[in-house]
């Protein structure tokens, strides 16, 4: 005899599942078995006299499917046992179907599908069937149990009237690829777990040419959320194809996605990310949304940036003994060992470019000894001055095939390699400005001769940095009335524009005036920062003081401003202050170095010392981190290249000593 059971679900729910990709279908049938604790599951695929299917059967040894939960496993979506469960029953490996939607995939095989089960129940063993029918995927059939003392426990699932397209499940179909793709994380872990196809062995190991695992630790999320994470990256030795697929703890897939990044025609692979969040985000229908859902796009970022570098070490390693046959011939433009993290990270971007441009390039590897270590000395200066100008050579003048300088141009444009020695480049140089900065204002020759508007004024306008980096460069060395003019134009366009005056009748020159806009709703708020230079030598007394006040209430009290939606600062720089005005700068009630303050400006003074040690303190992690100390040499070099002609004498000739530098 046999009873009917009607599932607890809307038709077009169920038909939805039905209509599932074969191989993806038939993996959903492996994943219920490997859950009932099999160790050896079988796919066969029997054909008839005409080249057609007969029928897919699916054989495991597994615990079978026990009667008193076979009503309520087939009559409810999702009413599986393995709901509320991490491990399987018996063997207690990680469990993967939690949603009992596997059954219905089955459909998406054939039409007839029938699950011929053997479980054990009191130290009996007992067969029944359960069959079901595309028609009414909301009815199924379910036999009485009879005793089976003889057999083995497990399921044969049998599916019938398959349709004429099976995809890759036919014969010459991709079926064996794609299942050593499915469960290369799953029989890695289970190494007795054994799975066939037609009858031949799905064998990720030998399929696989390399297999590495990336620990990516504690990952801020943002606002607070944290997630851990495991990236496991399969090379495979023949097949194509590559793919990121977003997986639980266990290794079970639940998306594939595109790899994303281009590491080299040499290399196809599978990326697995295993994460908590991938399984949070499937419970809440979230993951079809990376673009969309901050958390997963920046776990999907980190992983693909270790996926980078992990194909980036291993083309370096790749290219080790064609640098050393460089080394040999003396066209390596490098010498010795990297001194530091960032010059090994340096020369392993070269090494890849270089390995790149041997590999592809005919006219390189027949060139004389000479043409090749120019090439390579041209290659090593663009990548320290400008990794992005790079590009520009690979097309224009090595010109290398397409597909080349698309992966060298990610390798440039998106690898942290790059942002690392861009930065190691931007820190060293802004350490050695400094540098050299506070030797043109404290020794006592330069000093002394250090005009504020003809030099500092022109070398500043071009490093506004030292004032923060959130401010660039508005307006230099014009009149109050012009500068303003500027920022009016923008406030309240087509207005004309009248002088803005000072207490004492007369219009002011501005040094420097910086600027920066933050986006505040439907208006900006512009945020302005108003430098007042003087010559090192030139003490900030009560008349600087003043001087600075006028400016800023020129400003502040004229009615054309918004006042809402425009916030001023406003400052004299130089080396000393008199006790008068360093005094009205250390009010308890204010910031240091102001001595007014309101709801839209702010005035003070502040000394070329408090100015480097801000500038030392923002760069002082990245000094730590790339091992660099600025001398006084380097930072007189970086002036005389770029300001030459804006410097005193004194300091525009060789080796100047630092012990003429006065006590700051």
């Amino acid at each position: 005899m046999s009873i009917e059971i009607e599932v607890e679900a809307q038709p077009d729910h169920l038909d939805s599942l039905a209509n599932a990709k074969p191989v993806n279908a038939l993996a959903e049938l492996l994943w219920n078995s490997f859950d009932a604790d099999a160790s050896v599951v079988e796919v066969d695929v029997e054909e008839n006299g005409l080249g057609g299917v007969e029928e897919i059967v699916v054989r495991d040894n597994g615990l079978g499917i026990p009667f008193d939960e076979a009503n309520e496993c087939f009559r409810k979506l999702g009413g599986s046992w393995k709901k509320g469960a991490s491990r399987t029953q018996g063997q207690k490996r990680v469990l993967h179907g939690k949603e009992g939607k596997g059954r219905f995939k089955a459909f998406a095989l054939g039409r007839r599908v029938t699950w011929e089960t053997v479980f054990g129940t009191n130290g009996e063993k007992a067969a029944y069937s359960i069959s079901g029918d595309r028609i009414n995927l909301k009815k199924f059939s379910i036999t009485d149990p009879s005793p089976s003392p003889g057999a083995p426990t497990g399921t044969i699932v049998r599916i019938r009237e398959t349709p004429d397209d099976l995809g890759d499940l036919s014969l010459d179909g991709k079926a064996p690829d794609k299942l050593t793709e499915f469960f290369a994380l799953y029989l890695r872990d289970y190494p007795a777990v054994s799975l066939f196809f037609r009858g031949a062995k799905i064998r990720p190991d030998a399929a696989q040419r390399d297999f590495r695992e990336y620990d990516l630790k504690e990952i801020d999320l943002g606002g607070g959320r944290k997630t851990t994470a495991v990236l496991q990256i399969v090379e495979w030795e023949t097949r194509k194809g590559r793919k990121l697929c977003l997986c639980d703890e266990g290794g079970f897939t639940y998306r594939e996605i595109e790899a994303g990044i281009r590491p080299g025609s040499e290399f196809q692979f599978t990326a697995y990310i295993r994460s908590p969040l991938i399984e949070e985000l499937k419970a809440e229908n979230r993951l079809e949304l990376e673009d969309l859902d901050p958390a997963l796009s920046t776990l999907i970022d980190i992983s693909r940036n270790r996926m980078r570098a992990h194909f980036r070490a291993k083309k370096a390693h790749a290219a080790a003994d064609l640098v050393q046959d460089w080394k040999d011939e003396g066209i390596y433009p490098y010498q010795g060992e990297a001194a530091d993290p960032i010059e090994a990270a340096r020369r392993q971007v070269f090494e890849i470019c270089a390995f790149n441009v041997h590999e592809y390039l005919d006219d390189f590897q027949k060139a004389d000894t000479k043409s090749r270590k120019f090439t390579f000395r041209m290659l090593r200066e663009a990548l320290e001055d400008n990794p992005a100008a790079l590009q520009k050579i690979f097309q224009d003048v090595l010109d290398l095939p397409k597909e080349k300088q698309e992966e060298l141009a990610e390798l440039l444009d998106r690898t942290t390699l790059s942002a690392i020695i861009e930065a190691n480049k931007l820190i060293t140089d802004r350490l050695a400005f400094l540098k050299g900065l506070e030797e043109l204002l404290f020794n006592k020759d330069s000093k002394r001769e250090l005009e504020e508007r003809s030099q500092l004024h022109k070398i500043l306008e071009e490093e506004t940095w030292i004032f923060g980096e959130e401010f660039h460069l508005t307006s230099s060395d014009q009149t109050l009335t012009t500068v303003l003019g500027k920022q009016l134009k923008k406030l309240r366009p087509g207005e004309n524009v009248e002088k803005v005056i000072r207490d004492d009748g007369r219009q002011a020159v501005i040094d420097l005036m910086l600027a920066r806009e933050i986006p505040q709703n439907r208006k900006n708020r512009r945020e302005f920062l108003v430098v007042e230079l003087k010559r090192p030598s030139q003490k900030i007394d009560l008349d600087v003081k003043g001087q600075i006040e006028s400016y800023a209430y020129a400003v502040v009290e004229d009615e054309r401003f918004d006042i809402n939606n425009t916030y001023w600062t406003f400052i004299a720089v130089s080396n000393e202050m008199s006790g008068p005005a360093l005094k009205s700068v250390n009010q308890p009630a204010l910031p240091r170095g102001y001595f007014n303050v309101s709801d839209n400006y702010r005035i003070g003074l502040i000394t070329w010392a408090e100015i480097l040690l801000n500038c030392r303190t923002r760069l002082e992690l990245f000094q730590e981190k790339l091992g660099y100390t600025a001398t006084v040499d380097d930072g007189l070099a970086v002036l005389r290249e770029r300001y030459a002609k804006y410097l005193p004498e004194a300091l525009n000739g060789c080796n100047d000593d630092m012990s003429d530098m006065d006590e700051v």
